[in-house]
């Protein structure tokens, strides 16, 4: 996202970010800040993932490229690692924010929503191959410009409110592939 110290907190300036996806976001959240709306509350995601999920996200292209016997391939020679927060988790964080401020008038806010855990990227596709009992084609290939090596969240301020992530990566990884197992009709 930038080039800030890790866990990326929700008070931290954007000198530069350094990839488009930084950019857009500082950009969005700049709105939220300048915005002449008295009510703003922007909410940062942290690489969501589960059950009908997008397709074009690692878990869901890694899970029917291994399926289809097709390589994956791993950034940065898979050493990567992403702060994966499964979807009922941040459904739960969105509660917890639109209770926050159901009957507010006036507020400029911004929370992150993830696990604020790194899982390194090869400890992920460990868990797709343990849950579909089938190993990878794993092709280590250079880093991707603009894709960010690592992210992860500070939930402190969210935390404060009453959140708390449950789902480890181990059991959304399990959930995600049990319903895509279901879904696409494989054994």
């Amino acid at each position: 996202m930038h080039g800030n110290q890790l866990p990326w907190k929700e008070d931290e300036k954007y000198d530069h970010p350094n990839n488009p996806y930084g950019v857009s976001k500082a950009t969005n959240e700049s709105q939220f800040k300048c915005s002449p709306i008295p009510l703003t509350v922007g909410l940062r995601f942290f690489t969501v993932y589960g059950p009908w999920g997008r397709p074009d996200m690692a878990l869901y292209d890694f899970t029917n490229n291994i399926v289809a016997g097709n390589e994956i391939e791993l950034f940065n020679y898979g050493n990567m690692t992403r702060d994966w927060t499964y979807v009922d988790d941040i459904v739960q964080g969105i509660g917890i924010v639109i209770n926050k401020y159901l009957h507010e008038d006036e507020s400029k806010e911004i929370y992150n929503i993830g696990r604020g855990e790194k899982v390194e990227l090869m400890d992920f596709v460990d868990h797709i191959e343990n849950n579909l009992d089938r190993k990878a084609k794993r092709k280590l290939v250079e880093e991707k410009p603009g894709e960010a090596r690592t992210t992860w969240s500070d939930c402190t301020k969210l935390k404060s409110l009453g959140y708390k992530p449950e789902t480890s990566i181990k059991e959304g990884v399990e959930k995600f592939i049990s319903w895509y197992k279901s879904y696409y009709g494989i054994n």
